[in-house]
């Protein structure tokens, strides 16, 4: 009977629903494999006992009618003879073998009709089996890619420290700003990049100078 019961409640169980209630589904779907597992593997041993019961009772009934046969030829002789009383043992003998016929012809029946109920209950069982374990595969599959996203996601900087690389740049940047402008800064001051200016002015000094010499002074 609790074979029985468990094997309702998991036939009748909706995946679906379960999975929507729970959650952690992959390990609740895990758990209903391994129930299936356990369940049907249980299930198809009462279903061999069944089955095998069923076709012990079979070949009983067969034996039991082919006595009959037999006890009916055996009294057809017996009477062919003259011997009414052997006949009548044989006929005596008949109905006792049909009346175990008879019980045999009930037992068979109602084995075979739990044979066959057996049978679908494993292929109910199977089918059941078979879906649990695609949608453990697919929800497994979500799981890790999940995980997955979850671990880039966890790699990738965060709004702070983000910020705080993009200061971190636009620092260096203005360090490297700052460094141009003091380069320019002294080649200016070393008077590179003014050649011809301070050309100009030695050429007009010298000039003066010149004058000066020669009583030419020019204010």
């Amino acid at each position: 009977m609790g074979l029985l019961k468990r094997m309702s409640n998991l036939l009748s169980a909706n995946l679906n629903d379960l999975i929507d209630q729970c959650e952690d589904p992959e390990k609740l779907l895990r758990q209903a494999v391994r129930d299936m597992e356990t369940a049907l593997g249980q299930l198809m041993d009462g279903a061999a006992r069944a089955i095998a019961h069923q076709k012990l009772l079979a070949r009983q009934l067969n034996d039991q009618h082919q006595a009959i046969a037999q006890r009916v030829r055996t009294a057809e002789l017996a009477l062919a003879r003259g011997d009414e009383a052997a006949a009548r043992r044989e006929l005596r003998r008949k109905i006792e073998h049909t009346q175990l016929a008879d019980a045999l012809t009930q037992q068979t029946t109602s084995a075979e009709e739990l044979s066959e109920r057996l049978r679908s209950q494993v292929a109910a069982m199977r089918l059941k089996l078979a879906e649990a374990r695609r949608r453990l595969a697919e929800i497994s599959a979500r799981n890790r890619a999940a995980v997955a996203r979850r671990k880039f996601v966890a790699a990738l900087p965060t709004e702070a420290s983000g910020g705080d690389a993009i200061n971190a740049f636009q620092r260096i940047c203005a360090k490297v700003e700052q460094s141009e402008a003091e380069t320019e800064a002294l080649l200016e001051l070393l008077g590179v990049g003014d050649c011809d200016e301070t050309f100009d002015i030695d050429i007009e000094e010298e000039l003066r100078a010149m004058r000066e010499a020669a009583g030419h002074v020019t204010p």
